[in-house]
């Protein structure tokens, strides 16, 4: 699975987790409204809806062995503890995105289930889940004075809202795309980050001049291929321009979309990728720079993690942002990984009880260390090689979702653009055809939708 969700799943770090000492918040204080059964705000004991309610069902798309989830069981220990709500848990694993519709709608499912930023319009659209706006309120045990909206920065929460500023989201990682180097390897790319694209290019060719693969693409894999149309599209036309392909066939006449296809172009005219990167296999090209034969990948924030057991011992990943353009954009992607609460919850209150423990710092800091992921809070530091990417984010003055919500239209993201972004990668179509093709293949979609 070649989507946000892969994180640290294949990690060789779910060892590393023997012990998850997480520190239990006792004697919570927080309002029950005693007219709508609602958790939320501060100052009374445990609400009688949330205690009445006696338990929360919670499905995990993790694996039993991962990281993430032991470290969620072990919050789960520790909120029973404390409040006497017991955490039924059930691990159904990646496939559980296919049972968890079905289940939910047929009033069978849980009351939270793993999500994440790129679920959100396909799970409303689905009417499987419901607003968390609540939760923002509620006090975060254990830490004095603090509510969950308090330790989780603005630019996350945005991440984590649908279309009308909902958020639906609780999140516990965030995730990006950046272009990856080397430290150890590449020396001169640590002391001389390119900020733009004249400057990413001369790097290409110095690559190259010195006889060095200066990217290691993994082509085979459809949602890495168009990260580079994707990103020059935020970089020319800005947030919204690529989910706006997919809603309009008249947005392909914006120049904005020329000029993304006329840059993809001339990265598959100019040599940079290795030999046959069109049919290279995941992960192969993934673990060839890992190991020092290609310069830079773009790639997620997971990389590092996912890359560690192929590296060097003296590895030391790092990134740098998508580079800018003349009178273009500068916006930072991000992305969250969280809980979201079913539209059919049997038992909301305990739920939204639930996750102001999940937002703990004790939580985000095992997010950290132990899955090597970005924490959500930003109190939290993230892991050395993601230090760059957090800060990025945090600091963001303009923000994208993932892919620009753009997959939130799967039929036309997977029939219609990545399709023809793979043609345009592999240099078998000119970007003017691209841009044309476009046009007609959406208006055909849209027509026969």
């Amino acid at each position: 699975m070649h989507a946000i969700r892969r994180t640290t799943a294949r990690t060789a770090l779910a060892a590393a987790i023997a012990t998850v000492m997480l520190t239990a918040g006792c004697g919570q204080k927080i309002d029950g409204d005693k007219k709508t059964g609602q958790v939320g705000g501060k100052g009374a004991d445990i609400g009688a809806a949330a205690k009445s309610e006696k338990q929360v069902d919670y499905w995990s798309t993790w694996g039993e062995s991962e990281p993430q989830a032991k470290i969620f069981k072990a919050r789960a220990t520790a909120f029973t503890k404390a409040t006497g709500i017991a955490v039924n848990i059930k691990y159904l694993g990646r496939s559980g995105n296919k049972v968890l519709p079905q289940a939910i709608t047929s009033g069978n499912g849980p009351d939270l289930f793993d999500g994440g930023s790129d679920h959100i319009a396909a799970d409303e659209a689905q009417h499987l889940t419901q607003s968390v706006d609540g939760v923002l309120k509620l006090p975060v045990p254990g830490e004095s004075g603090k509510s969950v909206s308090d330790v989780l920065p603005a630019n996350v929460l945005k991440s984590a809202q649908d279309k009308d500023g909902r958020l639906i989201v609780v999140p516990h990682t965030l995730i990006s795309t950046a272009i990856w180097y080397d430290a150890a390897r590449t020396p001169g790319i640590a002391k001389n980050k390119p900020k733009t694209w004249s400057d990413f290019l001369a790097l290409l060719d110095r690559e190259k001049a010195a006889g060095r693969t200066p990217i290691a693409q993994d082509g085979l894999v459809n949602s890495y291929n168009v990260y580079w149309f994707y990103w020059l599209m935020m970089r020319h036309g800005g947030p919204g321009s690529l989910v706006g392909l997919s809603t309009d066939a008249k947005s392909w006449d914006s120049p904005a979309v020329l000029k993304a296809a006329k840059d993809v172009a001339r990265l598959a005219k100019g040599g940079y990728f290795q030999s046959g990167y069109m049919g290279t296999k995941y992960p192969a090209a993934q673990n060839d720079w890992a190991q020092g034969k290609g310069a830079l990948n773009i790639n997620g924030t997971w990389l590092a993690a996912e890359t560690k057991p192929q590296a060097p011992a003296d590895a030391a990943p790092d990134s740098f942002s998508f580079p800018t353009v003349p009178g273009g954009h500068d916006s930072v992607e991000i992305g969250s990984l969280g809980w979201e609460l079913s539209a059919k919850a049997k038992h909301p209150n305990a739920a939204k009880l639930f996750l102001s423990y999940l937002v703990q710092k004790a939580v985000s800091e095992q997010i950290s260390r132990t899955a090597l992921n970005i924490p959500a809070r930003q109190d939290t530091p993230a892991p050395v090689a993601l230090k760059s990417a957090q800060a990025a984010m945090v600091s963001a003055k303009e923000t994208n979702t993932t892919y620009d919500g753009a997959t939130a239209n799967s039929a036309w993201w997977n029939n219609v653009l990545l399709p023809l972004d793979d043609k345009l990668l592999g240099g078998k179509i000119s970007p003017s055809a691209f841009v044309a093709e476009g046009r007609k293949k959406t208006a055909d979609a849209l027509a026969n939708g």
